[in-house]
């Protein structure tokens, strides 16, 4: 719901597109610095724990918005917002990394659709929310939605435990690591690099690229929601799809859908090629994510997934971070259309490389 909220409430203050890329830079900073340690400390103290940090951070985060009046404050809950996504996803990855090994692509898939589920919602309904009770009305709703994270994570199943989850299945005799598998990771966080950067892009700057092509708030939250229906679409059916076919099949034809999308969103063809655009680059998005994380895990040894999946998900730290300052200072200097051409430059070029490099089937270090 703050997805669209955000960067408007920001508008309101006065920040331009430099700010609002810093305010995503912001997050991309603390994320990109957190998740390794955290995805470790997951490995060491418990998937369980991590989320309840990650509760209680988001928690703090949406306080925060709540009570900014500048754009400092919002970069202040910004900071606290990504710590505790940060201890979310690699504790999250790497659990169902452990329940579903060599499904963990589609069982990755139902938990990014739920994800997306969640935002195609909110996003829906945020503009009609600001609309009748003004900017600061979601990060109420976001707040509420923390705390009740807290009583979710209480309640797992397991959840009384502190330490790593104690049941993995006796592996079988495995051969030593080969070099593919660390250029199959290599890959992985490379991919997660590019379409993060589509999607820090859409999140620090579509909204106010929307209502500067004449776009209300209403229409901005419909139009984000196109982006999160289209990625709960991908993620649902993709992770399955790379466990079958082999994560190439899915991941090549996902960054040309990248591609398409941004350069369909930088054209100044109206709103349905904005919209279109758009979906695309949820459709992306939503097919990598759990692809990636399938990739990852068909290649990392049982007690390294937790850091693994912290790389991963500090490679997309970074993307954000680059999406944020890069893409703000070229929309402000050059045209705001150009961080959407920049995203599509950067998956086709990205597509090259998955195609000469990632075997078209899977070949994989886990059971």
């Amino acid at each position: 719901m703050i997805a669209p909220a955000l960067p408007l409430y920001a508008r309101s203050l006065g920040a331009d597109y430099r700010d609002l890329g810093l305010i995503g830079a912001a997050h991309g900073v603390a994320f990109a610095a957190l998740t390794i340690p955290l995805g470790r400390a997951s490995d060491r103290f418990g998937r369980r724990t991590l989320l309840l940090v990650a509760a209680l951070a988001i928690a703090a985060a949406a306080a925060c918005y709540l009570v900014a009046s500048r754009v400092a404050g919002l970069i202040a809950g910004k900071l606290l917002e990504a710590g505790g996504w940060a201890a979310f996803w690699p504790a999250l990855e790497a659990w169902v990394a452990e329940e579903f090994g060599r499904r963990a692509g589609s069982a990755m898939g139902v938990g990014y659709g739920a994800y997306a589920a969640a935002f195609v919602i909110g996003t829906s309904a945020a503009g009609f929310v600001i609309e009748a009770a003004g900017l600061r009305a979601p990060f109420a709703v976001y707040l509420g939605t923390a705390v009740l994270t807290l009583g979710l994570v209480l309640a797992m199943p397991g959840g009384r435990r502190t330490g790593p989850h104690p049941v993995e299945p006796a592996p079988a005799p495995r051969e030593p690591a080969r070099s593919g598998d660390r250029v199959a990771r290599l890959l992985a966080y490379g991919t997660g690099f590019v379409y993060v950067f589509g999607l820090g892009t859409v999140l620090a700057f579509l909204p106010a690229y929307a209502v500067d092509r004449g776009l209300t708030p209403r229409a901005v939250g419909l139009v984000f929601s196109g982006y999160w229906v289209a990625r709960v679409i991908a993620s649902l059916g993709a992770g399955r799809l790379s466990d079958r076919w082999g994560r190439a099949a899915v991941l090549v034809p996902a960054l040309l859908t990248s591609a398409a999308g941004g350069v369909l969103v930088a054209a100044p063809a109206g709103t349905a090629a904005l919209a279109l655009g758009t979906a695309a680059l949820g459709l992306a998005s939503g097919a990598c994510a759990p692809t990636c994380v399938g990739l990852i895990a068909d290649h990392v040894a049982p007690a390294d997934r937790g850091i693994a999946m912290g790389l991963f998900e500090g490679s997309c730290g970074l993307s954000i971070i680059l999406s944020g300052f890069v893409g703000g200072h070229l929309a402000e200097a050059v045209d705001p259309a150009a961080p959407y051409l920049l995203t599509a430059a950067l998956a086709a070029g990205w597509t090259l490389v998955l195609v000469r490099r990632l075997p078209s089937r899977r070949v994989g270090l886990t059971a």
